[in-house]
């Protein structure tokens, strides 16, 4: 210690000093302490901490200071840092060695670039998590301060400015049960990994307010047959330019992209971030065996959400692709599907789409629900079951075809109207007992059975 500190006072053999620096305008006792072992949040030895006591009296002020030393010293035993940290540091921390394993996690599986999840931690860390529990030192966060996140993100974006609302034009209001899952997991891993690194000594209780209450996931809304056929009219007329006088050629070209863009998927079933990664070379056209129709088999790319697997379109897919070729006039192998007239990769029509829809009335559902893109996939998956009938077979079908599970396609992707077969009720009825089931015919054949008659009397009909 400085002799430049006349009013030292040395406790604990010289471990714990108090002094007052020369020429303060408050004589305000500071104290530096010494515990041998301390170590930093990253594990690095240091010799001292300093800082305030914001006493003036002395005897307060050696209260203050033993108090301090007896803790750092059960930090030390404790094996926990001696510094106290805020929550930004944990979660720096933690999200370097999270991040590694979700990036490792994505070379395992073949795939290139940086994952959407990725992207949705650092999205959320920064808007929420940060923003809220950020500067919040360890020793403060309190189950009171961690309760009250909850309450604090449900109003997030009805208190958010104007401007903040404009620039994400895609937020939602009243989070998604899902969303809040979501960031209950995350947080939970993140409090539990400081615990388990001895960094803090408790686990907070994290639960969301919808958490076990018995509530299921909303579906994101789909389309009835009518509203799909009235939102196709409304896109024809609006991407040749609607009644709209003046509309220059690059207006009219995004017009025409997002058309068959919504057609496509509407005809694929595939996900919004697996059509913007679609290169020509993905495509091939294929003729059925059983009525010789042309139609496109399409690999989706393996740097998507559940990887590489291969699409049948229906169809309908085959003219779209037609029309994109001649629309973007970007036909090699490693073109990009949809792109812009530089032949750069599209990422969705964020703010378009909601304004198309919005303008055919067809923006939110009955229950206040907002449509995007992901809707057409949900249209697409009814409408497939209303034309081969909610089976076995056709779930199984259908879910491989989607790059989905059989039971995230019947909580997440039909609603409870569609998911019916009358033929399947019908099938059980007592006289049917002395048939196929008699005979040991499994529901899977019966529904294969099925689905191959129904294709018989479409060729007919067709």
């Amino acid at each position: 210690m400085s002799a430049s500190y006349p009013s030292k006072v040395e406790l604990k053999q010289g471990q714990v000093i108090l002094f007052v620096r020369p020429g303060a305008k408050r004589p305000i006792w500071h104290m530096r302490i010494h515990v041998r072992g301390m170590r930093d949040l990253q594990g690095n030895k240091f010799t001292y901490v300093q800082q305030s006591t914001g006493e003036t009296d002395l005897e307060e002020a050696q209260r203050i200071a033993l108090n301090k030393y007896d803790e750092l010293k059960q930090r030390v035993r404790s094996k926990e840092p001696a510094v106290d940290v805020a929550f930004k540091d944990i979660y720096a921390l933690w999200w370097t060695q999270k991040r590694e394993a979700l990036e490792q996690l994505q070379k395992a599986k073949g795939r290139i670039g940086v994952t959407k999840r990725i992207g949705w931690y650092e999205k959320h860390a920064k808007r929420y998590w940060l923003a809220y529990f950020g500067d919040h030192k360890v020793s403060e966060l309190t189950q009171a301060i961690v309760s009250g996140y909850w309450s604090w993100r449900l109003n997030y974006w009805s208190k958010a400015d104007e401007s903040e609302r404009l620039r994400y034009g895609n937020h939602a209001l009243m989070p998604a049960k899902k969303t809040l899952d979501m960031e209950q997991s995350a947080l939970r891993e993140v409090f539990a990994w400081a615990n388990a690194m001895r960094i803090i000594n408790y686990q907070p209780i994290i639960e969301n307010p919808f958490a076990r209450k018995g509530i299921a996931a909303a579906r994101r809304p789909s389309f009835e047959p009518q509203q799909w056929a009235n939102f196709r009219n409304h896109l024809d007329k609006w991407a040749k330019g609607g009644d709209e006088d003046r509309i220059n050629s690059s207006h009219l070209y995004q017009r025409k992209l997002l058309r068959l863009y919504v057609l496509w998927i509407a005809n694929t079933g595939m996900r919004p971030g697996e059509v913007h990664k679609l290169r020509h070379r993905d495509i091939v056209q294929w003729r059925t065996d059983d009525t010789g129709t042309l139609t496109l088999r399409i690999q989706v790319p393996h740097d998507t959400k559940t990887g590489a697997r291969l699409v049948v379109a229906l169809p309908a897919a085959l003219g779209v692709y037609q029309a994109l070729k001649h629309l973007t006039e970007r036909t090699e192998p490693d073109d990009y599907i949809f792109c812009n007239r530089q032949g750069k990769a599209v990422s969705g029509f964020v703010k378009t789409l909601p304004s198309v829809l919005e303008e055919a009335g067809l923006l939110v559902d009955e229950l206040g629900r907002k449509r995007s893109a992901y809707s057409f996939r949900h249209y697409y998956a009814e409408d497939r079951f209303r034309e081969l009938g909610y089976n076995a077979m056709a779930l199984d079908t259908l879910a491989t075809n989607m790059g989905t599970g059989r039971m995230q396609l019947e909580k997440h992707y039909v609603r409870k109207g569609i998911a019916m077969d009358e033929d399947a009720l019908v099938s059980t009825t007592m006289n049917d007992l002395s048939g196929d089931r008699a005979n040991g015919v499994t529901e899977y054949e019966t529904s294969r059975l099925r689905l191959a008659e129904k294709a018989r009397r479409r060729g007919k009909s067709g």
